[in-house]
Order: C-alpha cells, then sequence, then structure tokens
C-alpha cells in the first residue's frame, strides 16, 4: 500500500506533468494558424486528468499554475484569457457540480455558469461589433445556438471522462 507521502509525491509528479502539458496546449493556440479552439478543449481535458487522478485541490493548484506559467509563456497574452476565463474554470466547476447527482440540477447550475461566463465575453464583444448585430431576434438566436453548443461541449467531456476511466486510466495504473 502507498504512503501517504509516496501518493502526494504522486500527485504532485503527476500535476506537474500536465500542467506543462496545458501550456504546451496554449502555447501552440497562440501560434498554430487554425483549429485554435480545439486547443483550448485540449487543455481542458488535461485539466480533467489532474482532477480525475488526483482530486479537487491538486486539479485546482494544476489550473492556477496553468494559468500563471501560461501567463508568462504564451507570446500572445489575450489568447490565455479563454483558458483562464472558461476553459480551465468551467472544467473545475465541472467537477464540483457533478457531485451532485441530480442530473436536472447539475444541467441548471451548468448552464448558470456557462451565462456568467458568457455575459462579459457579450459586452465586451458588443464593443467591437456593428451595432446592428447587437440588437434583435438575432441576438437571442445567438443565445440559444451558444446554449446548445455549450450543453454539446459539456456532452463530449463527459464522454472523455468515461472513455480516459475506461480505456486510458486502467493503463496507466
Amino acid at each position: 500500500m502507498e504512503t501517504n507521502k509516496g501518493s502526494n509525491t504522486r500527485r504532485l509528479a503527476l500535476s506537474g506533468i500536465i500542467t506543462a502539458f496545458i501550456v504546451i496546449t496554449l502555447i501552440l493556440e497562440s501560434i498554430v494558424p487554425t483549429g485554435r479552439l480545439g486547443f483550448y478543449v485540449l487543455a481542458a481535458f488535461f485539466l480533467s486528468v489532474v482532477l480525475l487522478e488526483a482530486g479537487a485541490a491538486w486539479g485546482w493548484g494544476a489550473y492556477a499554475a496553468s494559468c500563471g506559467i501560461g501567463f508568462l509563456l504564451v507570446p500572445e497574452k489575450l489568447n490565455i484569457l479563454p483558458y483562464i476565463l472558461f476553459f480551465g474554470i468551467y472544467t473545475l466547476l465541472k467537477y464540483h457540480i457533478e457531485t451532485i447527482r441530480k442530473l436536472w440540477v447539475e444541467i441548471v447550475l451548468k448552464l448558470a455558469a456557462f451565462n456568467l461566463f458568457l455575459w462579459p465575453a457579450w459586452g465586451i464583444a458588443k464593443t467591437f461589433l456593428p451595432q446592428k448585430l447587437t440588437q434583435g431576434w438575432g441576438v437571442w438566436a445567438a443565445g440559444v445556438v451558444l446554449q446548445g453548443l455549450f450543453l454539446l461541449y459539456d456532452y463530449l467531456f463527459t464522454a472523455w471522462i468515461r472513455y480516459y476511466f475506461e480505456k486510458i486510466s486502467p493503463r496507466i495504473h
């Protein structure tokens, strides 16, 4: 049986390695010309491995470390904001929300969290968009589409977690 010290050493090593993968992914997002949204998703998936293998405290630590190191190393500083403000933090919130184990409550909380992230992003986006794009039914339609895309993202994230537990985790233990 592994001692607590050995367990903490394993968690620290895992968190450090995964944090390095997250930072590399964020750097790639900043320099690769296409498919950039996928890098944020990949960074979030990497962070979920820390949560699943080491627990919430280590996950929060890996998130903080990846944000700090990423901010120092990512060439285009604005490019790290989607990870800091949504993809990374949502990974942690998803982990905590899913401990409730009541599907309808989880969905409501996840949508509430998404809309809390969307609201300031929309406020910023409105300053750059033409006024005719920020008024009328198109805004509501875009909101509905974004909610659907978010639910799809959450579903795919859950599928990733299931795949990780069934196929990857047994091979590395």
